[in-house]
């Protein structure tokens, strides 16, 4: 694999060698910038020391015919410019060597953000292939499941929504809001969907988010929520029995706990008491009771703690009711598990990596 990342510097070889990294370094982090060719060389290196670019995708492709796709093949007109080409190439490869990075910006396509983060994870010849798609002349990539995600993007219009969220992560992201929601079109300018011209909101409720992740990775997905529970609840007052079916309350930590050890991350949404930044249009009132989704990464039970990818990438805390303490530049954070608990909304997780019959952990430590 060597020398396939040598020929990706040979076909770029007429570029601005000292090209400064897309801005990176954020305010309080002691990151400094450094040339284009460097920072990619390292992250190159680290996904061919680890064997990435040998990953295959869904087509038995490896990851690194997809990159040099992306360097020498027919490219989406905004990419096609020796500095655009440099740049999709950059900031894709940046992804795959660090998921972490990308964001959702201060856009509502937290859950697009999350599959984004968990595709680049667990299956990163697959992620680099979409990518390639979506920034090629045509503008398509075929998913897992046969569907079709296409880039609804005309030109990438500078937003101060952007923030720091890459313009691959931008195009990935809306194609996403666009496939969730097929009868639907969605602005990334407004960061809203519409019927029509009819406003109709931003986000993704449950059933699209799963519709969205079951395409994406072409595997079954089980969401658990506190929806299920009140059914569960009104259903044990008629006589039905329901303790054999699971519980958010009782088995979350439980599902958090094993698939996590098994190397799968759980996607969650939290239900946030209050925000006290990012109000968007909200004319400067804070938002209570908003919805956000996270990738949870793994829980430390010596500390008591969940540990989880948050897509805004905060620099500082910015909503309340959950103590909060952020551990990178690039949104890894944690909380305790009793205010994880607290402002759990659902869990999206693979059914199969659950077992029932094992004791179920507690915040005071494993049971």
């Amino acid at each position: 694999m060597g020398g396939t990342v040598e020929s990706l510097f040979e076909t770029l070889a007429d570029t601005i060698e000292t090209w400064a990294v897309p801005p990176s370094r954020i305010p309080g982090w002691a990151e400094p910038q450094r040339p284009w060719r460097a920072t990619l060389d390292d992250a190159l290196r680290v996904l061919s020391r680890d064997g990435r670019l040998a990953r295959l995708d869904a087509f038995g492709r490896p990851l690194v015919e997809s990159l040099v796709d992306i360097a020498t093949g027919p490219l989406w007109s905004f990419f096609a410019t020796p500095e655009g080409r440099n740049r999709a190439l950059f900031e894709l490869v940046q992804n795959l060597a660090d998921p972490g990075r990308i964001n959702q910006g201060l856009k509502g396509t937290c859950a697009a953000a999350c599959v984004e983060i968990h595709l680049a994870m667990q299956d990163p010849a697959e992620y680099a292939r979409l990518v390639a798609g979506l920034i090629s002349a045509s503008g398509r990539a075929t998913l897992r499941s046969g569907e079709e995600l296409v880039c609804d993007e005309d030109i990438l219009l500078p937003n101060a929504g952007e923030r720091r969220r890459s313009p691959i992560s931008r195009i990935f992201q809306v194609a996403c809001m666009e496939f969730a929601y097929p009868d639907l079109d969605y602005d990334n300018i407004l960061d809203c969907h519409f019927k029509g011209d009819e406003r109709v909101g931003t986000g993704l409720e449950m059933g699209a988010f799963e519709r969205l992740l079951v395409a994406v990775t072409g595997k079954p997905w089980k969401t658990l929520s506190t929806q299920h529970a009140m059914m569960a609840k009104a259903l044990a007052k008629l006589g039905i029995a329901t303790e054999s079916a699971p519980d958010l309350a009782r088995d979350g930590l439980s599902i958090l706990d094993q698939s996590t050890r098994k190397g799968e991350p759980v996607f969650a949404t939290i239900v946030l008491p209050l925000v006290t930044n990012f109000q968007g249009d909200t004319g400067g009132e804070p938002i209570r009771h908003a919805e956000h989704k996270i990738l949870v990464l793994s829980i430390d039970w010596e500390k008591g703690v969940v540990h989880y990818d948050d897509p805004i990438d905060p620099q500082e805390r910015w909503f309340e009711g959950a103590d909060v303490q952020i551990e990178d530049e690039h949104g890894r954070c944690s909380m305790p598990i009793a205010d994880f608990e607290r402002i759990l909304g659902d869990l999206s997780y693979r059914e199969e990596l659950w077992d029932r019959s094992l004791p179920r952990p507690t915040a005071g430590g494993r049971g």
